[in-house]
């Protein structure tokens, strides 16, 4: 499995964040420390995230590849996980699990990568279907439409 406590530093590293060589924890937020106390703690320690990380990416990962499928999920994953870290001073520490707010930023993601790629196939359409377009440039046209949408 690409996302277990094993691939901790290839996937954090995957996300864009850097580890420290720190001991982790458990796989578990019903330990003595929570999600919520390890985030609160990564606003003065960043490294404390990777607990986080550990946790939960192999049931994002995996909440990811049911619905999306396998490449996608790895690429979406790091991209999860990077937008908690950037929006962890945002958590509410009322909330000791922070499954519920990595599967809401999970599916953030996938929603707005299946927005690019469906912009990306109506744009390739649209260009193929356009009779006057020479077919190389058709498509060098159709790839730079596709890699500047939003």
């Amino acid at each position: 499995e690409p996302y277990g406590p094993d691939a901790r530093t290839t996937g954090m590293r995957r996300a864009g964040l850097t580890v420290r060589g720190k001991p982790t924890e458990q796989a578990s937020c019903t330990g003595p420390r929570t999600d919520a106390t390890v985030i609160e703690a990564s606003l003065t320690d960043p490294a404390a995230f990777a607990t986080v990380f550990d946790r939960h990416a192999a049931v994002i990962h995996r909440y990811l590849a049911r619905r999306g499928g396998r490449q996608v999920a790895d690429d979406l994953v790091a991209e999860t996980f990077v937008a908690a870290f950037a929006s962890r001073t945002r958590y509410d520490v009322r909330h000791p699990d922070a499954r519920p707010w990595l599967y809401g930023i999970a599916s953030n993601m996938l929603a707005r990568h299946r927005r690019a790629e469906q912009r990306s196939l109506r744009i390739v359409q649209a260009v193929a279907s356009d009779p006057t377009a020479p077919a190389g440039i058709a498509t060098a046209r159709a790839r730079s439409r596709a890699a500047a949408a939003p």
